[in-house]
């Protein structure tokens, strides 16, 4: 790279777009605990009350739930910000995906949700991911709700794939279709993905 580009060696990075890296001889963790804090502080969450879970268990969001807010700005901000953060932070990707679903018909059960979300990453700013030296064995994990969506009865399905006791890959997303045959498509895509890892 040397003899062709003009580079400089910066060293190991601490802090790279709102991730810290911290090395220890066991490993690397990755959190995003200085830009929660920025992200707390921004929308006036600071004090909150945290939240050991980032939404209300059997809970569905609608589009029918709640009053109509007419400025979508501010949440639609807020969502890709939370997007943003499910680098570092899985366990709430699936609460993120659900938010990210109304950008377009927002209204103040939405919102609500979302402050929902900001107090559960209160509880767990100092969260991340934790890359250490493992074996080589590659696990995927994968499950859907089945017809979940209250408005259109789409599924919202997601995966995680280890390699090891690391997590390498994962995703939540709302399906196109509403067919069980579609789900069992994506599992057998994602067992070939998997494979060929």
């Amino acid at each position: 790279m040397q003899q062709e580009f003009l580079v400089k060696d910066l060293g190991p990075r601490s802090y790279f777009l709102g991730i810290q890296v911290t090395r220890t001889s066991a490993g690397l963790h990755l959190c995003q605990s200085k830009y929660v804090h920025d992200i707390l502080a921004r929308t006036h969450m600071t004090r909150a009350r945290p939240a050991k879970s980032p939404c209300v268990f059997g809970s569905k969001l609608s589009r029918l739930n709640g009053e109509p807010l007419p400025d979508s700005n501010e949440y639609r901000s807020l969502v890709g910000v939370l997007q943003y953060c499910t680098l570092t932070h899985p366990d709430f990707a699936y609460s993120v995906n659900q938010l990210c679903q109304h950008l377009h018909h927002l209204t103040s059960t939405h919102r609500t949700a979302a402050k929902g979300v900001l107090r559960f990453l209160k509880q767990t700013i100092d969260h991340g991911l934790y890359n250490s030296k493992n074996t080589l064995q590659l696990n995927a994990f994968y499950d859907s709700d089945w017809a979940g969506n209250p408005n259109d009865h789409h599924s919202t399905s997601g995966y995680a794939v280890f390699l090891g006791d690391c997590l390498i890959s994962w995703s939540a997303k709302k399906q196109l279709v509403v067919s069980r045959s579609s789900t069992e498509a994506e599992y057998r895509s994602l067992a070939i993905v998997t494979a060929k890892l």
